[in-house]
């Protein structure tokens, strides 16, 4: 073998290091991707496990009705409205970061399209409401961009989605760990 042949192996093997590296950093790219999304998961069912959301889902299934007014909302305790808080704007930043993409869009959906399959009507109206409380006490005017606007944003693009074809239970029946 002489140094040209030997020059050009080297060559190769150099170039197939830095394949070998580029294709190590694709990989290592793609598992911090999935694991940020197993992580956004787990926030996300942390969320709605959480006392205040559940007590908020329970609020505005048991306590307010379809038209409910800013009235009814005076009518309940601090805490109650403190909870209805939290799940607007939890929800509503939910909604910016799905629609930044640092959500995944299904994701999100497969774990609120149930919910707001329950609640969406009461909670475009728990938005409303907050917003005519806002006007209210002069924090913004009739013109203003809604503050809550991505929550509804949200539900809208939910509800655009199919209605799940059957249950969990009966879809993944057969879906082993």
């Amino acid at each position: 073998m002489n140094l040209e042949d030997a020059a050009n192996i080297g060559e190769i093997l150099g170039g197939l290091a830095i394949l070998a590296t580029l294709i190590f950093g694709l990989r290592q790219i793609i598992e911090l991707n999935k694991s940020k999304e197993r992580e956004a998961a787990r926030d996300i069912a942390n969320l709605l496990s959480s006392p205040m959301y559940q007590r908020a889902i329970s609020i505005i299934v048991n306590e307010l009705t379809d038209d409910f007014s800013l009235a009814d909302l005076g009518r309940l305790s601090r805490e109650e409205k403190d909870m209805l808080n939290f799940m607007a704007i939890n929800t509503n930043s939910i909604a910016i970061m799905t629609f930044d993409r640092q959500l995944s869009f299904s994701t999100v959906a497969r774990f609120f399209q149930p919910l707001f399959k329950i609640i969406s009507v009461r909670f475009r109206r728990l938005t409303e409401v907050l917003e005519e409380n806002v006007r209210r006490q002069g924090a913004y005017n009739e013109t203003d961009v809604s503050a809550l606007s991505w929550s509804i944003w949200l539900i809208d693009r939910i509800e655009e989605l199919p209605p799940a074809e059957k249950s969990a239970n009966v879809l993944y029946r057969n879906w082993k760990p």
